[in-house]
């Protein structure tokens, strides 16, 4: 029967002791950080969307290590007022031994009323976004949709409750596409308008819905002189959009745009009016 020295066998244990316990398996970057096997350092680039964070890491180990950074991890801003990113792209990082390495990560802010991310500002590595934005980095990162700013607001509708009718982009396919996948992942109702939110392009925080924008189609039952207004829940007319219309007969589209800004948030109606009798209503929120 062959025999071991005792002496070997524990240095042959004390080796294996320093290999790390995930090794030879994908590592998620923030259970790399957790285990002490990496050293992060995260910093925005600026901005809102696509490549916005560049992230250091440094191997502390004697092997290498594969590591991945997921699509839907949320990197939590160091910076109370600004926003934290949420990662859309998920790469996998191969990091020598005790090697240092540096990496772009594309992302997107997902804290629409806090401020945007400033140059070299750092982040933690934080945690798993909830399931819904998750499932919404997935679709992006399936997509491509790295920098398109229409992913950019699906993102806040789910992140910020902000109505899906900002979704816009010159592609109607590609706005329909990520209309319809938020309705599904959220359960909100695809409407029948676009809403346009103040830009923040000076860093600062997304503020209110300025203006609604869409087309109201009606029909008139015979010639008539027609209204169209849009009213609070009390009833009181807030904005005009034409009143006493010679109007024939027939089926219409009327573009309009409806100004929110020094509105409060809440539920609004448009109604077209036929010689003072309801024709039609519209719901609209925001």
């Amino acid at each position: 029967m062959k025999s071991y020295h005792p002496i070997s066998f524990l240095l042959i244990a004390f080796s294996l002791s320093d290999v790390p316990v995930f090794a030879n398996a994908v590592l998620s970057i923030e259970e790399a950080a957790k285990k002490g096997f990496v050293k992060l350092f995260i910093k925005s680039k600026g901005g809102y969307t696509g490549e916005v964070v560049e992230m250091k890491v440094q191997n502390l180990t004697n092997r290498k290590l594969d590591l991945r950074i997921e699509a839907g991890r949320r990197l939590d801003s160091k910076q109370q007022n600004e926003q934290d990113i949420l990662v859309t792209r998920e790469q996998e990082i191969f990091v020598n031994a005790n090697q240092t390495k540096w990496f772009n990560v594309t992302g997107m802010c997902c804290q629409a009323h806090n401020n945007a991310p400033t140059i070299k500002h750092e982040y933690f590595v934080g945690k798993l976004a909830d399931s819904t934005l998750i499932k919404l980095a997935m679709y992006i990162d399936k997509n491509k949709y790295y920098s398109n700013y229409s992913a950019q607001q699906s993102v806040w509708v789910v992140s910020d409750d902000n109505s899906i009718g900002s979704i816009d982009d010159s592609d109607k396919e590609v706005k329909n596409n990520l209309r319809t996948f938020v309705s599904k992942l959220t359960g909100k109702v695809i409407p029948p308008y676009d809403v346009k939110y103040q830009s923040g392009n000076d860093g600062s925080a997304m503020g209110r819905a300025v203006c609604i924008e869409g087309v109201f189609d009606y029909s008139l039952p015979m010639a008539c002189h027609s209204t169209m207004a849009i009213y609070n829940e009390r009833g009181e007319i807030v904005q005009l959009i034409f009143e006493n219309l010679q109007s024939n007969r027939g089926e219409y589209k009327h573009y309009y745009t409806f100004r929110t800004k020094d509105l409060p948030q809440g539920t609004y109606y448009a109604r077209v009016n036929a010689d003072g009798m309801l024709q039609k209503e519209m719901k609209i929120e925001f």
